[in-house]
């Protein structure tokens, strides 16, 4: 399907080389003769960036609200384990090859992702902001930011290595703790 090839080279691309990569030449990758195929469905760069997040956000959702279940939302190292876990799982059910590295280079790129308040992903950030120790509201926010771009950089390493790439790509497990540190590590407020 033209929408699905698009979307895949979409990702690969923007993966591999950033968000300056011509659409023609995503459209090109896809199999498509017509270079303004990507204007077509999408309307734009932005359009197709957010319509692969979206391909992507349902079952990162599905996933989040399952391992959600029973989860001591006081716990932050559990926490953690969900939005680590949520998104690995949606990414290997979906045979995803390139999403983290999409993330990672893209991240300043993606507008309203996870989109909506009432998300498992939001409601995960923002119970963890309100569980840190310390600091200011802002702080707090700011610090639970810096934790989604640093899973972005080791999910992408951890997408690496599991295609050989990088064969010191982090484990799920040392991600989570990386975080979990990342989290709990002392805020200085001014």
């Amino acid at each position: 399907m033209t929408v699905d090839a698009l979307l895949i080279a979409g990702e690969r691309m923007f993966a591999d080389r950033g968000a300056d990569v011509p659409l023609r030449e995503i459209a090109i990758a896809a199999g498509q003769r017509n270079n303004s195929a990507v204007q077509y469905h999408f309307g734009d760069r932005q359009g197709l960036i957010a319509a692969i997040v979206r391909r992507r956000l349902q079952s990162v959702e599905a996933s989040g609200a399952r391992l959600l279940i029973g989860v001591d939302r006081g716990d932050t190292h559990a926490l953690v384990e969900v939005l680590v876990a949520s998104l690995v799982d949606a990414a290997v059910e979906q045979g995803s090859t390139h999403y983290f590295r999409f993330l990672e280079v893209m991240r300043t790129q993606v507008k309203g992702w996870p989109a909506g308040d009432d998300t498992t992903w939001s409601m995960i950030t923002n119970t963890l902001a309100e569980l840190l120790p310390g600091g200011t509201r802002r702080e707090r926010i700011s610090r639970t930011s810096s934790m989604a771009t640093t899973l972005f950089a080791l999910l992408a390493d951890f997408e690496r290595a599991r295609e050989g790439d990088d064969r010191f790509g982090p484990t799920q497990p040392q991600i989570v703790e990386m975080l979990v540190g990342l989290l709990r590590a002392p805020m200085n407020p001014r």
